[in-house]
């Protein structure tokens, strides 16, 4: 079973859980989390879909991460594999690792703005702050604007499968 009240990724309604103050003590279960959401349009079927959005977007991203592991230069090297010498290789996984950022990480870049928002920092913003640097640390390294040595893509991309995953 989900927590209702974890950020919505696109797709799924999302709700100002600032509305939801009147709820009371007798509204709750016996978990101390308020019920009674029957009559809230924005939660009708939310538990279903939210989960559904998370899988879907699980499966996607661990498709996408198998190339951007693969096909990392550090991953390689610490497995003792070589990578085809093409001039294509160097950009698979900043690429598919972009998209990944993006699109995987949404959910939990849109959780960080809202914790930021509201003052109360959270996993969210800790999740979104961890991709965030090894994203623009990757990119720098990428580009060689900074050392080889910060180039995170394989990270990036199992940080986000396991925090889809977890989610």
């Amino acid at each position: 079973m989900t927590d209702p009240h974890r950020e919505h990724p696109a797709g799924v309604a999302a709700h100002d859980h600032a509305a939801h103050a009147d709820h009371q003590a007798p509204g709750a279960d016996h978990a101390g989390r308020h019920t009674g959401h029957a009559g809230h349009d924005a939660h009708a079927g939310h538990g279903a879909g939210h989960v559904a959005v998370f899988r879907r977007l699980f499966w996607i991203n661990l498709v996408l991460a198998v190339p951007v592991v693969a096909f990392s230069g550090m991953f390689a090297m610490v497995l003792g594999y070589s990578l085809p010498d093409a001039a294509w290789v160097p950009w698979v996984s900043p690429v598919l690792g972009t998209v990944m950022y993006f699109w995987g990480g949404r959910p939990f870049l849109v959780g960080a703005v809202s914790e930021l928002r509201a003052r109360k920092p959270g996993m969210m913003l800790l999740i979104g702050l961890a991709i965030t640097v090894a994203f623009f640390a990757s990119w720098g390294a990428s580009l060689g604007l900074l050392h080889h040595e910060l180039e995170f893509w394989w990270e990036l991309a199992l940080l986000i499968v396991i925090m889809l995953l977890g989610h």
